[in-house]
């Protein structure tokens, strides 16, 4: 494996490790607070697991051919599914409007909201000195990105939480729509298409 790859692979496992460990913390905080935009966000980092895996197993396979039809499928289905969590944002985020209710903002919160800001940030950067090797890792980068704005828009949403109240559900309408946003890019992913013999990539693998 060259070192290119290799460091994919270990910025494919980190992100696997950081999605799970940040979106189990947003869940549970989000949940007890009634937080729809850290509800959100931990959605979205949770969703990152299965792409990042699906990375990680290319990864090591070369990128050729070889799971190209898993990570499409994989793709596809956490498409859907971001697609379907903004929906289920956006209710939410209309329903705390509607009926005036907000979460109390909190430093434990804002201090969250920060510190996934940052690690996000730190990923994103990483990646993107890796894209443009190979379409999977440019989608990857894009991925990164993604969480990242999602983690700016939901550490801004914490910070005027301290003067308006509702400053939570309208940055869960804005994390609704740059979720649906990202679910319909992430569907373009099933559309990789396959390395040929002894290209760049691995060829048939």
């Amino acid at each position: 494996m060259r070192a290119p790859e290799a460091r994919a692979s270990r910025l494919a496992l980190l992100t696997a490790a950081v999605g799970l460990i940040l979106g189990g913390t947003a869940l549970w905080l989000g949940l007890s607070d009634g937080s729809v935009a850290l509800g959100g966000f931990a959605g979205a980092c949770l969703l990152q697991l299965p792409p990042a895996l699906s990375l990680r197993n290319r990864i090591r396979d070369g990128l050729g051919n070889s799971g190209l039809e898993r990570e499409r499928l994989t793709l596809k289905t956490v498409s859907l599914l971001l697609r379907l969590l903004a929906l289920a944002m956006a209710m939410a985020a209309v329903s705390a409007l509607l009926g005036d209710r907000s979460p109390q903002a909190s430093p434990t919160l804002l201090g969250l909201a920060a510190l996934a800001t940052g690690i996000q940030a730190g990923l994103w950067l990483a990646k993107r000195g890796l894209a443009g090797l190979h379409p999977a890792l440019d989608l990857d980068a894009a991925r990164a990105r993604t969480l990242l704005e999602l983690a700016a828009l939901l550490l801004v949403g914490m910070l005027l939480g301290f003067w308006f109240p509702l400053a939570d559900a309208v940055a869960g309408l804005l994390v609704a729509l740059r979720l649906f946003l990202a679910g319909r890019t992430l569907a373009k992913g099933t559309t990789l298409q396959a390395a040929p013999c002894g290209g760049c990539g691995g060829g048939c693998g």
